[in-house]
Formats: structure tokens, C-alpha cells, sequence
């Protein structure tokens, strides 16, 4: 794989995140190594940004907005996509998968400390065992954010099993979209590899972002 490569900053003005927690976590975050103790392996910012001022540009007003997001991680992002219902003043819940009972943990208490737990719930396990059954118990799906497995089988797997549920101008968010393997020199396919196969079996437009988040790289966004 290729050596490590990110895109994201930690000379801007904190008062751009849009919730005071999540500035309190980055307050004198000065370093790659900084940012992993104080909020995970998050996208940082300006994914941050990129994330929320997609929702507040597309969350319905007239209906509640279901998203969608695997790897809570830490939960930063988790509150970035909560932070955004309300802001938006829209009516929704987010749906937040995690397979590490610890970062689980340390994402609730996240959730908590930046008012926004009331719009998530996290669901513990594997999205293969735990993504279809959740999917059930909701009529649509505004927008995902596939932020889980990076490997190229579960994306798209992850991905497929949202479709079928993802309104007709949802959309589809995914990180780390950087072309960080070779497979001709047998490295395993990932996320770059996953939008290629997911063009080719559903179509549909990708706008990939390269400058942003960390490694891997890159945020894109699928929409029917």
C-alpha cells in the first residue's frame, strides 16, 4: 500500500465546527498523532464541514430524514450528522454502526457531552448481521455515510444493502475513496476499487472530493 497520505488541517479557526463539543476535542490538536488521542480516527476537518453542510444542502423539510452511517468510531462524525438535523430544524434520527464495543462506548459518552445523543442510536455488531434487520424498521433512507470496512467486498456489500431503502435523490457518502492499492501488484481492492464496481452494476453520478479527510484520503458521494 502506499505510504500514509492525509488532507487534514489543523490550522483553522475552531469556531467553523458546528458543535461545541467537537471544538473541545480539537482544541490544541496540532498533529495526525494529536487528533487520534483526542478524537479517533475521525475524518477531521474539513470533512467535518464537507459532511455537514451536505445535510443542511439535502435534508427534506417536509418528512423525517433516516441517515445511515457505519463506523461510528469515536462518534465525532456522528455528531457532525446529528448536529445537522438540528440545525436543519428537520425532523429525523441518525443510525450509527459500530463493531468495537469499546469505541462504542467512548462515543456514547461523546454523544452525551455534545447534546446530540437524543438524535442516535448506536447499534453494536456487524453490519452484515445487523444492517438489513435495522433497514426494516424504516421506510427510507435520506442519507448513508459508509465510513465501516474499507475493504473493497464490504462496501459494496454495505452498499447494496442500503439501496433498495435509499429515497430516489438519497444520497450515498463514502471516506477513504483514495486509490491507495495496486491490485496488480496483489494488493487488496478498497474503497476506490468498491465506487468502480458500484458505477458498474447501479450507475447512478460520483463526485469524488480528493482534499479532504486523512488516510486514506478522499470523501465522495453517489446519487442515482
Amino acid at each position: 500500500m502506499k505510504a500514509p497520505l492525509f488532507y487534514r488541517r489543523f490550522d483553522y479557526d475552531r469556531n467553523l465546527l458546528p458543535n461545541p463539543h467537537l471544538r473541545a476535542l480539537e482544541a490544541g490538536v496540532d498533529s495526525i498523532e494529536r487528533a487520534e488521542s483526542k478524537s479517533g480516527w475521525t475524518v477531521g476537518y474539513p470533512g467535518w464541514g464537507l459532511l455537514y453542510h451536505l445535510l443542511l444542502s439535502h435534508l427534506a423539510w417536509d418528512r423525517s430524514n433516516i441517515i445511515f452511517e457505519t463506523g461510528t468510531n469515536w462518534g465525532a462524525s456522528t455528531i457532525v450528522l446529528a448536529q445537522a438535523l438540528i440545525d436543519a430544524k428537520v425532523e429525523g434520527h441518525v443510525h450509527s454502526f459500530e463493531i468495537e464495543p469499546r469505541f462504542a462506548e467512548t462515543a456514547r459518552a461523546n454523544l452525551e457531552s455534545a447534546g446530540v445523543a437524543e438524535r442516535v442510536t448506536i447499534h453494536l455488531g456487524d453490519t452484515r448481521e445487523l444492517l438489513q434487520r435495522v433497514l426494516e424498521g424504516v421506510a427510507a433512507v435520506r442519507i448513508a455515510f459508509l465510513d465501516g470496512s474499507h475493504e473493497h467486498d464490504a462496501v459494496v456489500a454495505e452498499f447494496e444493502t442500503v439501496l433498495p431503502k435509499l429515497e430516489p435523490t438519497g444520497l450515498v457518502i463514502f471516506d477513504n475513496t483514495y486509490a491507495l492499492t495496486d491490485p496488480a501488484l496483489g494488493e487488496p481492492a478498497r474503497v476506490h476499487e468498491a465506487l468502480k464496481t458500484i458505477r458498474s452494476r447501479h450507475g447512478g453520478n460520483i463526485v469524488n472530493f480528493e482534499y479532504v479527510s486523512w488516510y486514506t484520503p478522499g470523501m465522495a458521494i453517489w446519487q442515482r
